[in-house]
């Protein structure tokens, strides 16, 4: 294992991380900073726990108020930011994950990548995805990682064909890697109709409310639960 220090002067012990990588056109990761550079500033008073669970993404990540409640007993690390991309977390990944060394990775993102006038095609964000894969590997080729399924929602009801596309092209990714796990949260969300059933979102109807947030917890708690105990016996 190797140090990590970072900006704020906290240590970390990780295994060996590799440079951000080369940030493609439309990406802006920088923009981020603070928000790694706040996380950093809470482990240093609150030193996260180990052999962790840790909750990466996009604001349901950051929005689950009752993550550590839902998930108890398990020691959880919850690094939700704001609108973040998929490649906002690959770059991030050495301060963001990586530093932690968790022994479950459990992401949520690639809602934003498909959202606005040019979402990104189900490929891209499919490739983006692998593109997270590799990063993490690179340091922790064991660690499980579990994928959330992007929601299907009202206020992007334009996008419903290709979030769905998208979350069976990564449910695909996953089942040929056996440290890969794709949770269906999403078809849960849906009406009979096919459509995002509005009972389960705030009035934004694109954020989870309580509801939507048990439906998760229900369906991820007990993998992730059998995952973490796997890898501490390790």
């Amino acid at each position: 294992m190797a140090r990590l220090i970072t900006s704020t002067g906290l240590l970390l012990f990780c295994a060996c991380v590799a440079a951000p990588p080369e940030i493609p056109p439309g990406e802006n990761p920088l923009r981020w900073q603070g928000d790694i550079e706040a996380f950093e500033r809470t482990a240093a008073v609150e030193p996260p726990p180990a052999d962790a669970v840790l909750f990466v993404g996009s604001s349901s990540i950051r929005r689950w108020k009752t993550l550590h409640a839902d998930m108890q007993p398990l020691p959880v690390i919850q690094r939700g930011f704001g609108g973040s991309r998929l490649f906002d977390s690959i770059y991030w990944a050495d301060r963001l994950i990586l530093a932690y060394a968790p022994a479950v990775i459990v992401m949520f993102s690639g809602t934003n990548d498909i959202a606005g006038k040019e979402p990104k095609s189900p490929a891209a964000v499919g490739s983006l995805f692998e593109q997270f894969v590799t990063r993490i590997r690179s340091s922790l080729p064991h660690t499980p990682i579990v994928y959330i399924a992007i929601n299907p929602t009202r206020a992007r009801i334009q996008h419903l064909d290709l979030v769905l596309e998208t979350n069976a092209l990564i449910a695909s990714l996953c089942d040929q890697d056996r440290t890969l796990y794709f949770v269906d949260t999403a078809s849960s969300l849906l009406d009979s109709d096919g459509r995002p059933d509005q009972q389960w979102f705030v009035n934004d109807q694109l954020h989870l409310n309580e509801r939507g947030y048990a439906s998760w917890t229900e369906q991820l708690k007990p993998l992730i639960t059998r995952l973490q105990a796997e890898a501490v016996a390790r």
